[in-house]
């Protein structure tokens, strides 16, 4: 699977980013992502960071369990959502948390623009740490709303 390169620059952005993981037994689990990044294109795959404050997600990814991640951009509404698969869990470093201070910045910044709301309370979000795992793409998906939500985009070139 290819996002190309306007999914990929879209998703290292401060779009909204909810997750959704299965753990082994199937139960699923809904967190928010704090920044993702490209890793490879060959296989497809992300960076991903969710907070380290979350231990059923963590244990879902450390499963290597089906991910679903969608991006949506607060002031459009526009959305894509990336499903696969996650491996290699970390603990974040140091450029992971500069990218999720960047991420955290112009998500909260596009949501006090488009709501008002007061950025204090946003930043109450933060988490304390991240981790980091890698997702490896394998299906894509438009999820703006209207009667296009939920098609699969077809990758660059097919």
């Amino acid at each position: 699977m290819r996002l190309g390169v306007e999914a990929t620059a879209f998703l290292q952005t401060g779009c909204a980013i909810v997750v959704g993981t299965l753990g082994p037994d199937g139960a699923p689990h809904a967190s928010r992502g704090w920044g993702l990044s490209a890793e490879s294109l060959d296989p497809e795959t992300l960076r991903l960071l969710v907070s380290a404050d979350d231990p059923t997600t963590i244990s879902h990814l450390a499963a290597g369990g089906a991910v679903a991640v969608t991006g949506a951009d607060v002031r459009t509404l526009y959305s894509i959502q990336v499903k696969g698969h996650a491996s290699a869990l970390e603990p974040a470093t140091d450029e992971d948390r500069v990218r999720a201070a960047r991420f955290s910045d112009e998500f909260f910044t596009a949501v006090v623009e488009t709501d008002g709301v007061d950025r204090r309370l946003l930043e109450r979000l933060v988490p304390r740490d991240y981790v980091a795992c890698t997702l490896t793409v394998e299906e894509l998906y438009d999820q703006t709303p209207g009667p296009g939500a939920g098609a699969p985009i077809a990758p660059p070139g097919s």
